[in-house]
């Protein structure tokens, strides 16, 4: 009960805006800056653990897509960040594709209702 309580108090809630902003600068056309990667990765990977948090409580028994995104984000979230821009930015884009499917997915089940 004690650590349920400890949790509770540390935890954020998620920050739409971020995330959304964070997603549009790793999925746009335009390449993030070389010097913004590592703040991207780390908003990215921040809003995914609570993501996939969601996902694992709401769906991860009963929906077999929701099992290959949760397994999928687990495994970008845990790799470092390249040090080479490009399979950075890779890297980044990659959790910024399963970030937004996981949004979608948990959008479309109705577990977010105001995230789109």
């Amino acid at each position: 009960m004690v650590r349920l309580v400890a949790k509770l108090r540390d935890w954020e809630p998620l920050d739409w805006d971020a995330t959304f902003d964070a997603l549009a600068s790793v999925l746009d056309c335009q390449a993030p800056l070389d010097d913004e990667l590592e703040e991207l990765a780390q908003r990215l990977r921040g809003a995914l653990m609570q993501i996939v948090t969601i996902a694992v409580a709401g769906l991860a028994d009963e929906d077999e897509e929701a099992a290959v995104l949760i397994a999928r984000a687990r495994t970008l979230r845990s790799v470092e960040l390249p040090g080479n821009y490009w399979m950075a930015l890779g890297h980044l884009r990659r959790l910024g594709w399963v970030t937004s499917e996981l949004v979608e997915l948990l959008s479309r089940t109705g577990h977010f209702k105001d995230a789109a």
